[in-house]
């Protein structure tokens, strides 16, 4: 028999906590929506397992074994076997520091006690909800949302971001994954839960007020069309070098707006998918879990002296009052940001962090059809693809910035020609670690 049960918990973080995403901490001055943490509980067989979604940036893996150990503590049925997962957006407050900045602890602390006390009220209603339901599925594809971020450029560079109806611009640099999967839930007739895998950036608003982007418009403009609160939860496939940014056009694609339009286009497109959803047998459900070592990124003699020049060149430059900075910066090479990135490329050596960095990589499967498979970063469409050609479930949901984050992750041929995501920092992962992920993420659906 397959059970399923759902609760979710508010999360908005109060006036003045700062929003990340961007190089500078935002103190918010309000809410455009509110935040969410959605847990989604099923049972079939023995096994009882767990998916939660936070309407946030990130969850390291330091937060995550905090909701471990307290799910553990609370004897849930569903400890040690739960995927908890971030939509990303830009929009929500601090769980850790991001780019080194000074943030108050105290107030993130005081959060992250609050998010984990959530965390647990959510999943332990949501098993007590336990009850007979129908599992189904769909898939469909979109293409006129989500774009590569990152070009091949007539200098032969690479770049992230790098303006609208730029000239200089050859072609992208992968192709987008236009895939979209859908699992749904039904009890007694009625939708208790969709659930969508859809690869794209959640960062279109920017600014300093509290929003969850556009997965939250996507959920609003579905409980519309079906006229019923069906919780929808945000799965984000990897998007490492993909957002919403059109260069072919010079419309502006910065604002809640675009936030909102962006979510009802894909809400119309799950919501059109629902007419074709198959039902699926599910009789049992398996979590399974390993953990690998993430060594952190080294630089070259070469790099580290071209950074100490260029940092030496701007370490005058400073921020303009009044507007966030963004990767579109460092297109333009504002000598502030020129800065940034040359500190953050001498700390791999200058801050160097000890010790053995260890992350988890976690599957859960449904009967024989569908797979949600999990990686710890923004990591590049290509894994998306990699990951799916040799699973054996037809549906396989990959979750990016799932159970930790260690920061952009590309295969090798990604890194050593420019882009914002492959720049190197004292946190983020080795350059050569793709091929490691790519097989500890397969072998997890053997």
């Amino acid at each position: 028999m397959f059970e399923f049960g759902y609760a979710q918990e508010d999360i908005t973080p109060v006036w003045g906590v700062p929003l990340v995403g961007y190089f500078n901490p935002r103190p918010n001055r309000g809410a455009y929506d509110r935040l969410s943490v959605k847990a989604a509980v099923v049972r079939a067989g023995d096994e009882c397992v767990g998916v939660v979604s936070y309407d946030l940036c990130y969850v390291t893996r330091a937060l995550v074994k905090r909701f471990q150990e307290a799910v553990e503590k609370a004897g849930l049925p569903c400890a040690g076997k739960v995927i908890y997962s971030a939509t990303h957006t830009h929009t929500g407050p601090y769980t850790t520091a991001c780019f080194n900045e000074e943030v108050d602890k105290d107030v993130i602390e005081y959060y992250l006690n609050d998010l984990v006390s959530k965390t647990v009220n959510a999943l332990s209603r949501a098993c007590k909800c336990l009850a007979p339901a129908e599992l189904y599925n769909a898939k469909t594809n979109c293409h006129s949302l989500a774009f590569c971020r990152r070009f091949k450029m007539k200098n032969g560079k690479t770049l992230t971001n790098p303006g609208k109806l730029n000239p200089d611009i050859v072609c992208p640099e992968d192709e987008i994954d236009s895939n979209v999967y859908i699992m749904a839930v039904k009890q007694e007739g009625q939708y208790r839960l969709i659930m969508a895998n859809i690869s794209n950036h959640t960062d279109t608003i920017g600014g300093d007020y509290v929003s969850g982007d556009w997965p939250v418009a996507m959920e609003a403009e579905i409980q519309h069309e079906l006229d019923c609160g069906v919780p929808v939860m945000t799965i984000i496939a990897p998007q490492g070098n993909i957002n919403h940014f059109n260069v072919a056009t010079d419309a502006n694609q910065t604002s809640y707006a675009e936030a909102r339009r962006i979510g009802k286009a894909y809400g119309q497109l799950v919501y059109s998918a629902l007419y074709g959803l198959n039902k699926v047998e599910c009789d049992s459900v398996k979590f399974v879990n390993t953990e690998m070592e993430m060594p952190y990124m080294k630089v070259t003699d070469e790099e580290y002296a071209e950074a100490k020049k260029v940092y030496e060149a701007n370490k005058d430059a400073t921020m303009e009052a009044g507007r966030d900075f963004t990767s579109e910066d460092i297109a333009k090479g504002h000598p502030y940001v020129m800065k940034f990135f040359a500190e953050r490329l001498m700390s791999c050596r200058d801050k160097a962090i000890p010790g053995i960095r260890m992350e988890e990589f976690a599957a859960v499967t449904f009967g024989k059809e569908i797979a949600i498979s999990t990686l710890p970063c923004e990591a590049f469409v290509e894994f998306s693809r990699e990951i799916r050609k040799d699973s054996k479930y037809p549906m396989t949901m990959v979750a990016s910035l799932a159970q930790g984050e260690v920061g952009y992750i590309g295969m090798p041929h990604n890194y050593g020609n420019g882009g914002y995501e492959t720049s190197p920092s004292n946190t983020v992962a080795d350059r050569n670690i793709g091929p490691e992920i790519l097989k500890t993420a397969k072998g997890l659906l053997k």
